[in-house]
């Protein structure tokens, strides 16, 4: 039956992208005994985050020469640089007790995360673009009424801020197979957790063939974009031990979780240029389900200056197949039919570096990771 497992972990594992956990044990070189009674552990960690989230894009849309359709706004990138802090407390069963092998453990955890940043970018007509529509987040649009010609040319200017935070608890169980001076370490657990994104934006249109700065159309908006994970994933670690004191690591986890995913927001537009395309709009109550892939890679670190005491650096990058973006509404033809604002997925990578310590009330047993998941 153990043989089994361990090769049922391995094939869900084989093959896929990997991506952020939180944070499990770190374990002794494999000249220690198992634990032989139950006993407890601690373990915490913070690491730097690159949090990779979808782009995003609202206000002033371009408008296609010929055909009118919308042909695209501001795409602002949404890569957020924080922090992540991880922390788990567990309990080595009896040896009498191996689940999963030696040192079978069971813990609770849980993450806090946070992170924000800001863009900006800029788009300039060419010949494809006919006009310049302001479209609101309930899709109604506030035309600029004018034409981008080569002797009039268009151009948008926009920023985005957005502030991001998550939180995440877990259950999980795992233990040890040695061979060796190796270690391979099979794990399952249960996680929910929330995140949310506040996020605005501001751009400008102005024509080049006014020679007043101040005729111009502005645009501001304002969402909150929140999404409720329920999931379960399995993992695999192996590590190494390359002296009595120092082992290295790598793992990895896949899992999938059950997401619903909800955005409000408001917005305005403002045009000084023939002084009566003006707005207000808002949108609220959109909801959206999926069931993102979720993974893990990660490698790492480990030193023991006490028998209780073990402390770990570690790098590995996070996938989410369906992670929440603001999909911006959209014209189907300049003064036909508009769609607002909605929840768009998209498949995106982050990646953490950091360091944590584990800590034991007795000696940190053989086979655990070296890893901060």
């Amino acid at each position: 039956m153990k043989k089994f497992l361990l090769a049922s972990l391995l094939w869900s594992l084989a093959g896929s992208v990997f991506a952020a956990d939180v944070p499990a044990p770190a374990y002794k070189a494999p000249s220690s005994t198992v634990v032989s009674t139950g006993s407890f552990y601690a373990s915490l960690d913070g690491s730097w985050q690159r949090f990779d989230l979808p782009n995003y894009g609202l206000g002033h849309h371009f408008v296609a020469s010929g055909t009118l359709a919308d042909a695209g706004a501001l795409s602002l990138s949404q890569r957020l640089d924080g922090y992540l802090v991880r922390g788990a407390v567990g309990y080595f069963l009896p040896v009498s007790h191996t689940i999963f092998g030696s040192n079978t453990r069971l813990e609770i955890g849980g993450l806090y995360g946070h992170a924000s940043g800001s863009a900006r970018a800029s788009i300039t007509s060419d010949a494809s673009i006919a006009g310049v529509a302001g479209l609101r987040l309930d899709g109604v649009t506030n035309a600029a009424g004018v034409a981008c010609t080569a002797f009039q040319v268009c151009t948008i200017n926009g920023s985005s801020a957005a502030n991001y935070a998550s939180w995440q608890i877990h259950g999980r169980a795992a233990g040890d197979y040695r061979v060796g001076a190796v270690s391979f370490t099979p794990s399952l657990a249960v996680f929910g957790g929330e995140a949310h994104n506040n996020q605005s934006t501001t751009s400008v249109f102005s024509l080049s063939s006014l020679a007043d700065p101040a005729r111009v159309s502005t645009y501001s908006a304002s969402t909150s974009l929140r999404w409720t994970d329920v999931g379960a994933r399995a993992g695999l670690d192996l590590k190494v031990a390359v002296t009595p004191w120092a082992e290295i690591g790598v793992g990895g986890w896949a899992g999938f979780a059950s997401r619903r995913a909800s955005l409000s927001g408001s917005d305005i537009y403002v045009d000084n240029i023939l002084g009566f395309y003006n707005g207000a709009g808002s949108i609220s109550g959109i909801g959206r389900s999926s069931t993102p892939f979720l993974a893990n890679a990660e490698a790492g670190v480990a030193f023991k200056p006490l028998p209780a005491l073990l402390v770990r650096g570690f790098v590995g990058v996070n996938h989410d197949s369906k992670a929440p973006g603001v999909a911006p509404p959209t014209i189907t033809a300049f003064g036909g039919t508009t769609s607002p604002a909605g929840i768009s997925f998209g498949s995106q990578n982050s990646y953490y570096a950091g360091g944590g310590v584990t800590w034991a009330f007795g000696e940190i047993p053989a086979g655990m990771s070296a890893l901060g998941r």
